[in-house]
């Protein structure tokens, strides 16, 4: 039903159960005002707008410009359905033309197990895809994301987004500023400002993958993962993270730095491999292949390297040498026991042979089956020698202009030697155990054939004299600059 304007010609005002139609769009009111000379529609309460068979908006006040073909609505909730998806606003513009909505005033979305929400937003009807703006907030029944601008398509379920944006899921953060995640499978792909935290333990990188179902983690270039409670950094340019299978391993430059307030130390081989627990906190940790070290009181070279953290307990493999001030270290095996204070012991098992050097082709020598270190902080104390022990002693007296001249060589056999060392961390004195078997010589007299024992080899070339050297292969002079910490 309606009539005239009185005072407008051109108007008619109409109620009752009103019905309007414009080119494929249907539109219902309780009451409405049409201008027919301006072509356009004001409509109110109980409105309904029918823009194709899964497309309609609700709302309490409506004007439609059948011109322009843009529809504006309000009320205390504008409703609008495409298909799965329900959009919640008080004020909303659609613009047929483009089969675009927009807001400003806030919304929040739902689409299936999704809701999205922001202050303002586009939607494309035709493609499915938001913009949204301003405190944006996109959820699943697992993730939160909040950003200040992201693209979200409800067919597809990936939302991409190219501001600082968070990622919740379960007890992990992923901080990314260019990237996309997708809601339905758990991926996410980041390549700016990339990190992702999980408890004590965070990675940071240029580009990273994650699938959050599989919980693996795939990082590439820069990459950094720290570990607040065992003080451990590992650096790198790839890196794989299973959390199912509470695994990782790092290659291309990968380093570990073992943090420590007085001084670090590096380590540094082709690639790392790490266990963690169930909260995700390092257990152990291996190193294959071309592995050097590096602190300013300690560095080691070998081909691999396990570390127990819960034990305390770092084992070198195959050719293990180690280096403390002018003390060569070499055997089998070498393990070192560590505590809050740094190494507390040194074992040399099987072949145990340490090297001093005294002057050119002079060095001291002990060498026996097994060896203990034993060290106070970074000092040591004492080192027992035990099974088939032999040393060479040089004997020094230091001179007045403080020069220390070579007097004679102490040669021992026995079954066991203990070396005391002094505040320089130098030998001071040597005994022998078990039948002890001694015998000096001045040093013109000294024997060539009996200055080194069996087994000797001075690996200096090998020795990392600075941090960077722990990238040097021994046939390979090839250097990479350190990451810092």
């Amino acid at each position: 039903m309606g009539s005239r304007d009185a005072e407008n010609a051109d108007i008619w005002i109409l109620y009752k159960q009103v019905h309007g139609t414009h080119e494929g769009m249907d539109l219902y009111s309780d009451s409405a005002h049409y201008d027919t000379k301006l072509n356009n529609f004001t409509a109110f309460r109980n409105i309904k707008i029918v823009l194709t068979d899964t497309t309609t908006i609700y709302g309490d006040k409506l004007f439609y410009n059948g011109n322009t073909r843009i529809v504006e609505i309000w009320g205390k909730e504008v409703i609008f359905i495409d298909g799965d998806t329900r959009l919640v606003t008080t004020h909303l513009v659609y613009d047929r033309n483009n089969s675009a909505a927009s807001y400003t005033s806030g919304a929040v979305t739902t689409s299936k197990e999704n809701k999205l929400k922001s202050v303002k937003g586009f939607y494309f009807s035709n493609t499915k895809d938001f913009h949204v703006f301003d405190s944006v907030v996109l959820s699943d029944t697992s993730s939160v994301i909040t950003t200040d601008t992201l693209r979200y398509n409800t067919n597809t379920n990936i939302a991409r987004f190219v501001s600082p944006t968070y990622i919740y899921s379960d007890s992990t953060i992923i901080y990314s500023e260019n990237g996309w995640y997708n809601t339905n499978s758990g991926k996410a792909h980041s390549d700016k400002a990339t990190s992702i935290t999980s408890k004590e333990q965070k990675l940071t990188c240029d580009t990273l993958d994650y699938d959050k179902k599989r919980k693996i983690s795939i990082a590439r270039h820069n990459v950094t993962i720290s570990d607040s409670v065992n003080n451990l950094t590992i650096t790198g340019h790839y890196a794989y993270s299973n959390e199912r299978l509470h695994h990782m391993f790092i290659t291309d430059s990968a380093t570990a730095i073992f943090v420590d307030k007085k001084d670090s130390l590096h380590l540094h081989s082709d690639t790392l491999f790490a266990t963690t627990n169930y909260d995700n906190n390092f257990e152990t940790m291996a190193a294959y292949h071309h592995v050097k070290f590096f602190r300013n009181d300690i560095q080691g070279s070998c081909d691999s390297i396990f570390y127990n953290i819960a034990d305390s307990v770092i084992t070198m493999f195959y050719e293990p040498v180690m280096w403390s001030d002018e003390n060569q270290f070499t055997a089998d095996t070498i393990m070192m026991m560590l505590n809050t204070s740094g190494i507390k012991e040194i074992h040399l098992n099987n072949n145990a042979f340490i090297i001093q050097q005294v002057d050119v082709n002079k060095y001291n020598q002990i060498n026996g089956k097994t060896a203990i270190v034993y060290l106070d902080g970074r000092n040591p104390l004492y080192c027992d020698i035990i099974g088939n022990a032999q040393s060479i002693y040089y004997l020094t007296e230091e001179q007045d202009d403080g020069s220390e001249a070579l007097l004679g060589v102490n040669i021992g056999i026995g079954s066991g030697i203990r070396i005391y060392f002094n505040e320089k961390r130098e030998p001071s004195r040597i005994v022998t155990y078990t039948n002890p078997n001694m015998t000096t010589y001045p040093i013109k007299d000294f024997p060539e054939e009996k200055k080194t024992l069996k087994g000797f080899k001075w690996c200096h070339d090998k020795r990392p004299l600075h941090v960077n050297d722990i990238y040097k292969h021994n046939n390979n002079n090839k250097k990479t600059d350190i990451m810092s910490e």
